[in-house]
This record gives C-alpha cells, structure tokens and sequence, in this order.
C-alpha cells in the first residue's frame, strides 16, 4: 500500500528538506533527524522526542559530499528510504 501519493513528489520533498538543512543547520537542534509521519504523509527535520509515531532517519545518512567536497543531499539514500513506503514492483 502506498503512504504517499507520489513517491516522485516525496523524493523531491524530502530532498528539498535536506538541502534546506544543510544551508541552515544552525537553526536546528543539534540532535535534528528526519522524521517521516506515514499517517498525515508528512516529514520534517526536528528533534526526535517533538514527534510521536514518526519514523526516524539520520540525517548523517541522507546527506554526502560532493566532488569538491560541499554538503549535498545523498539521493541515492533518500530514495531508498522512500522505497520503504512503497508497495516494491
């Protein structure tokens, strides 16, 4: 079954959630992950204790370097967490 609607859109959403993180780190908490909320087909960056039947994701995990060493959202790694809330073929 799927949770969202549009596993593409999703990526992109969560991809922009991680870009928007790497440029503005200061402004979250310091143990900040990505919480997915299958329910309300939500997620958001926050602290993990602000958040109540969300799954969670290491935001260490979802973000890699690129060539010339500037932080980049990993999409190899958010589209597998994606393809968790995904019938699989």
């Amino acid at each position: 079954m799927k949770i969202f609607d549009d596993m593409a859109a999703y990526v992109k959403d969560v991809t922009g959630l991680i870009w928007n993180y790497i440029h503005h780190r200061d402004l979250y908490p310091d143990n900040a992950q990505l919480a997915v909320q299958p329910e309300l087909m939500a997620s958001v960056i926050d602290d993990p204790a602000l958040c109540r039947h969300c799954d969670f994701y290491e935001l260490g995990t979802l973000i890699s370097k690129d060539d010339h060493g500037r932080l980049v959202p990993n999409t190899s790694a958010i589209q597998n967490m994606a393809n968790r809330y995904y019938e699989v073929g």
